[in-house]
């Protein structure tokens, strides 16, 4: 923690363990885990005693958990190089170089970070297909294959996820659930555009191929216990842009909204095999992880109902 805190350029003296920082002295509570998830993260602070808050000590904290951990006054050092630390006298936020040997500067497509930005339209797809399939390697060629990608282009988004630490790099598994979370706080949810008219009638108009069904019922047709789900309005992914720009002069602020439609936010968008189309919905319903990663995007109340469903894969960690 003192060299974290000194390669910010804080004067760090510490003596049994207490920290003076830039003069003021610090007694600091430090709670270390290995990969808490955003459960974690919630016990822990429930849970804490009154001498709190405190400090959580992690080789990786999801975003969703940062903003947990924000929420509860406290701070963090995650060893893939970021802190905050948040008391009396001191406040920093900020990333750190702490030796870990990430490759850092930009890449050649100009991304940021180790070797580029994951989170890509492709990374999401990449993510996505590891999280349907959990057990499976995430290999490029198969993954390619089945998101319908380049291998080239997915060796690069398997590459930048290992370097993370959401891919282990001699098993090819998936880190989980840590790799669910972070894609959900990646997920795009903004840009709905609200419809006065029915899911049946968006059918109608643009053809139930055309869009995939991701909203609370969805999910509870795939186990999800989501309450009054039958009141709210429909959620569509749709995957064409003319079919966005047609539907989109159908808005009218001024009527009750019936359907939310939005542009897909991957091309590759896996469906609930187990609820094909049919005459009574020709739309698609997305798979379970979809609209688990759509409702853990809203960390009101979306991420209660994702971590109460079980849908989330968990796993031992990859290595």
């Amino acid at each position: 923690m003192a060299d974290a805190l000194r390669h910010l350029g804080l004067d760090v003296r510490e003596v049994h363990g207490i920290l003076t920082i830039d003069g003021t002295r610090q007694a600091l509570n430090l709670v270390s885990r290995a990969h808490p998830t955003p459960a974690d993260v919630a016990r822990l602070v429930d849970e804490a005693p009154a001498r709190f808050p405190a400090m959580v000590v992690a080789d990786r904290i999801s975003e969703p958990g940062r903003d947990a951990l924000r929420r509860a006054g406290w701070g963090w050092l995650d060893r893939r190089g970021h802190v905050r630390m948040w008391t009396v006298g001191v406040r920093v936020e900020s990333p750190v170089d702490l030796g870990t040997g990430a490759k850092t500067g930009r890449s050649a497509d100009g991304d940021s970070g180790p070797s580029g930005n994951p989170w890509t339209t492709v990374g999401l797809e990449v993510a996505l297909a590891a999280l349907v399939d959990p057990d499976a390697p995430v290999a490029a060629r198969a993954v390619s294959q089945r998101i319908g990608r380049s291998a080239g282009a997915v060796h690069q988004m398997v590459t930048r996820f290992t370097e993370v630490g959401l891919i282990g790099p001699t098993t090819r598994l998936a880190l989980l659930p840590e790799l669910f979370w972070e894609t959900a706080a990646h997920w795009p949810d903004d840009g709905w555009i609200a419809l006065p008219i029915s899911i049946d009638e968006v059918a109608e108009r643009i053809g139930g191929d055309a869009m995939t069904r991701a909203d609370e019922r969805a999910a509870t047709l795939a186990g999800a216990r989501i309450p009054a789900v039958g009141d709210l309005p429909a959620r569509c992914y749709v995957r064409a842009e003319g079919a966005i720009r047609r539907l989109r002069n159908l808005s009218d602020r001024t009527r009750p909204t019936r359907t939310w439609i939005r542009r897909a936010p991957v091309t590759w968008l896996p469906d609930n095999d187990d609820h094909p189309p049919s005459d009574a919905h020709p739309w698609r319903v997305a798979h379970p992880i979809v609209c688990a990663l759509r409702l853990a995007a809203d960390p009101a109340r979306g991420r209660e109902i994702v971590e109460q469903w079980g849908i989330v894969p968990a796993g031992e960690g990859a290595s």
